[in-house]
């Protein structure tokens, strides 16, 4: 019998766990602090907030030795979920053990299968809400794509029927796309796993070897990748844009904007910066003559700090910022993040398909940025607020 997760249950008031028992005794923490100590292999608690990360460690112990280690990260059922970011209060479970990586989490409402990625190659397409993957490497971290669609007439937002029924006559008066396309909703959750022996060591050798995260950065940029873009109106006269002429790129010069949000917890009151760009906006004619240039307004970029507990913040960020030239829809997207000292980060989030959209971490006072999301813009006619959002949502469990 492997030492393992048997089953993970979880209620409005309730995280209960039972492990399988292959003798001795047994220890469980919970973000460190020793919780249990005994024979019998299950666990409950009841003392949690709804749609916080909480991990857990279950130790076996033979001859005052600790001879097995089992890594769990879950969240409470939170009954009331984020209509408009549907990803951000569901449960996900992650296992590490030495035989395993197990990976559930709580059903979409009207999802039917799901696609997993391991470190970015297609590992199996699923029904089920959970998998478990057992060729595993103990030295070697990983990180897990779950992706899956929804009709965005399933979807719980208010207006949906409305914005269904517009989004499938945009798919058949657009050629550029399907009805299929504007009228389905996308997501997202990508789960980023440390390296496995590090994660099962002793509680022990484990809290001494955890170095805090003084500075956390978050950058979030939208750009055009092409180097002129065509004006879908074709009444306009502005035929066409200059685009920003790039790929993914953390640095990359061009876009049309960019918000930098960075969190200090090692400096006097534990200070969160948050600045915001606009790039310009430039137009030509038919024959790529130029036009006309302007700025458009970063007052529609707001950032809120929100404050969990003691080094345990984040913010909301809201981004709606449109074309100062024309008469068009406006950039949307919105993120919530929470960033902790101890080193986990929980963020989820949404935004139009269009433009370009990429997401960068960076974790200490170092100079390289960790991708978080990067998705290629389907087109500027995708920007109408008929189409169906992209949702999103990244943490890591280390």
């Amino acid at each position: 019998m492997l030492f393992e997760i048997k089953s993970v249950k979880h209620e409005h008031d309730l995280i209960s766990f039972t492990w399988n028992d292959v003798g001795g005794f047994y220890n469980v923490y919970k973000d460190g602090e020793h919780l249990y100590e005994g024979s019998v292999p299950e666990f409950q608690d009841g003392d949690f907030k709804h749609g916080k990360l909480y991990h857990y460690m279950i130790e076996r112990v033979e001859n005052n030795q600790v001879v097995d280690v089992i890594a769990m990260q879950t969240s409470a059922f939170a009954e009331e979920k984020n209509v408009e970011n549907p990803l951000q209060l569901l449960v996900m479970t992650t296992i590490v053990a030495k035989t395993q990586i197990a990976l559930s989490w709580e059903r979409i409402k009207d999802v039917e299968e799901y696609e997993i990625y391991r470190n970015g190659e297609f590992m199996a397409k699923v029904d089920e809400n959970r998998f478990i993957d057992r060729d595993i490497d103990l030295e070697q971290s990983y990180v897990y794509t779950i992706r899956s669609r929804r009709p965005l007439e399933k979807s719980e937002e208010p207006l949906t029927s409305v914005r269904s029924a517009i989004s499938n006559l945009f798919g058949m008066l657009n050629p550029a796309t399907s009805t299929s396309e504007s009228a389905v909703e996308s997501f997202t959750t990508i789960k980023s796993i440390g390296k496995l022996s590090e994660m099962l060591k002793p509680i022990n050798d484990r809290e001494q070897e955890i170095a805090k995260v003084d500075l956390w950065k978050f950058r979030y940029t939208t750009f055009l990748a092409e180097e002129w873009v065509r004006n879908p109106n074709l009444l306009s006269p502005y035929h066409f844009f200059k685009g920003d002429g790039r790929g993914f790129d953390p640095n990359g010069d061009g876009f049309r904007t960019r918000v930098d949000i960075e969190l200090a917890y090692d400096e006097k009151g534990q200070p969160m910066t948050f600045t915001k760009e606009v790039g310009p906006t430039v137009a030509y004619d038919h024959l790529k003559r130029f036009k006309d240039k302007a700025r458009a307004s970063a007052d529609g970029i707001t950032m809120k700090r929100t404050d969990h507990q003691k080094e345990e913040s984040g913010f909301l960020l809201e981004h709606s910022v449109g074309n100062p030239l024309v008469t068009a829809p406006k950039i949307d997207y919105e993120v919530n993040a929470v960033f902790r000292r101890h080193g986990t980060f929980d963020m989820s989030g949404y935004f139009d398909p269009s433009p370009h959209h990429e997401i960068y971490m960076m974790k200490g006072r170092g100079e390289k940025w960790q991708p978080i999301i990067q998705v290629e813009s389907r087109g500027l006619a995708f920007m109408s607020e008929a189409i169906a959002y992209h949702y999103w949502r990244c943490s890591n469990f280390e």
